[in-house]
């Protein structure tokens, strides 16, 4: 044997063996996380009203035991927290996503590819066939509720539920809160604590993706943790601001008692004894104040002449204090909240390409990456499940802040390097249909890669809408009056 067919031989032998196809229980193992006990309940669901009306939201907080709940509670109240959170699931969720299966050599396997879809479609469009976890969501809606536990508890947990025949019916969604770990061989073991019963989730259908997750801490931290501390002297400052305001710029009305004529008034009993003189001149101070201060502001006020009144202006102008002070609790804000300031309503910007926008786009696509992670699991789960030995790549589309009208001509640039790279067989149709279409080649397509069917010679020049802003020119070419 030769030196160049032993070393064949040790290659091919060198070949990880294949994964066996995971075992999992037939039905829901998880519980929706609004339940307070593992077993359902006969009665209507309770709806949370949290009274925002009438809540001292600064208060309301403070007494919250841990920093999640407080996380959890200032999304839903706080204006600058809900707006970051809003602005976070808009921009890191496209709408356009592919879904394609590979055998273990990274080769697309286009049966497994159309059984993932399929899932995927049924899934998403068809409701829950087994009725699981009462109305299936959609595949956005389900998106938005796992991208908003990542923000608020440091992860997400994902459930591939099965029918009775064991053919994945649906992904549920599972309340991080819910979980607990427990240390096992080196690792952790994951269980759902509701109601005081432990469910176990050491289940090859339940996926678990963190981000930013320390070594030297078991559970993941709040991605929002360093927002809490800005947005509690926000709320502290604004109140202090609203009770300074109400005494530096609305005018109050001053009562003067006129010593003189209080003395006629007074009885002379009362008027030789200076103890008994003095409770009464307070206790007429208190009777004049209980009557200023109980009044509307379209009530009459009479009074005797020993009464006088007046109206105090405002003091100094405060504006530029408390401009200055807000301006820095909304800095520390924005980098808490991991956002911009003119998503919070803090600046402006008018262009998307700048320094600000695309460290925006990097913070929000931790979304997207996260939830192509968490859904290229439950696919891959979901096909190995069904007998398919591939794995399942899903990708949710770029994100990009341009408009469509641009994007077309960077469109075209790419669908002219996809052809090139076909032409000289550098990728596969299918990688080629993939690309371009985030789909296979249809039945019947003829194989092109290899083919060179693009022809030397030709314009390869990028093309370019011109609707850039950094293009457009300061005088139009536009005709200032018609022609005749």
């Amino acid at each position: 044997m030769s030196f160049l067919s032993r070393i064949d031989t040790v290659f091919e032998s060198a070949m990880l063996p294949p994964m066996p196809i995971p075992k999992a229980p037939k039905g829901v193992q998880t519980v929706p996380g609004y339940r307070t006990s593992a077993t359902p309940s006969t009665a209507a669901i309770r709806k949370i009203d949290r009274g925002l009306s009438a809540l001292d939201r600064l208060s309301s907080v403070r007494s919250l035991g841990s920093t999640k709940a407080v996380i959890r509670e200032l999304v839903k109240t706080s204006p600058d927290l809900s707006s970051a959170v809003s602005f976070l699931l808009r921009t890191g969720i496209p709408e356009e996503f592919t879904a394609i299966a590979r055998d273990m050599d990274g080769k697309i396997n286009p049966a497994a590819t159309g059984l993932a879809q399929e899932l995927l479609r049924r899934m998403t469009y068809m409701g829950n066939v087994d009725g699981s976890m009462g109305v299936q969501q959609g595949l956005q809606s389900l998106s938005e509720q796992l991208s908003l536990e990542l923000l608020i508890e440091g992860a997400l947990c994902l459930e591939v539920a099965l029918d009775k025949a064991r053919v994945p019916a649906s992904m549920n969604p599972v309340a991080v809160a819910t979980l607990k770990m427990y240390e096992e061989d080196s690792s952790f073991r994951l269980v759902q604590y509701v109601g005081g019963v432990e469910i176990d989730l050491d289940l090859p259908t339940i996926v678990y993706v963190t981000v930013d997750q320390h070594l030297n801490e078991a559970y993941p931290g709040s991605y929002l943790e360093a927002a809490i501390q800005p947005i509690m002297q926000d709320l502290d400052f604004n109140n202090d601001t609203r009770r300074a305001l109400k005494r530096a710029v609305l005018p109050r009305l001053n009562a003067i008692l006129d010593s003189e004529k209080v003395k006629k008034m007074t009885p002379p009993d009362i008027l030789a004894d200076a103890v008994k003189f003095s409770a009464y001149k307070q206790a007429l101070i208190d009777e004049v104040e209980s009557v200023v201060n109980s009044l509307a502001p379209e009530d009459a006020l009479v009074s005797y002449d020993a009464v006088a009144y007046s109206y105090i202006d405002g003091g100094k102008d405060p504006a530029q204090i408390i401009e200055r002070i807000q301006g820095v609790i909304n800095g520390k804000l924005a980098a808490g909240a991991k956002t911009l300031p003119v998503v919070l309503g803090h600046g402006s910007t008018s262009n998307t390409s700048s320094t600000e926008a695309v460290l925006y786009l990097k913070q929000a696509n931790m979304l997207r990456v996260k939830l192509n992670e968490a859904y290229s699991r439950a696919l891959t789960i979901a096909t190995r499940l069904l007998g398919q030995d591939v794995y399942v790549e899903f990708k949710y589309a770029a994100l990009d802040l341009r408009p469509d009208a641009e994007l077309e001509a960077y469109k075209a640039m790419k669908q002219s390097r996809v052809l090139e790279q076909l032409s000289l067989g550098l990728i596969s149709d299918e990688e080629a249909s993939v690309m371009l279409t985030g789909n296979l080649p249809p039945a019947g397509y003829k194989p092109l890669t290899g083919t060179m069917f693009k022809t030397p010679g030709q314009n390869n020049a990028n093309p370019d809408s011109g609707t850039s802003a950094l293009k457009q020119k300061t005088t139009p070419d536009t005709p200032a009056a018609p022609k005749s």
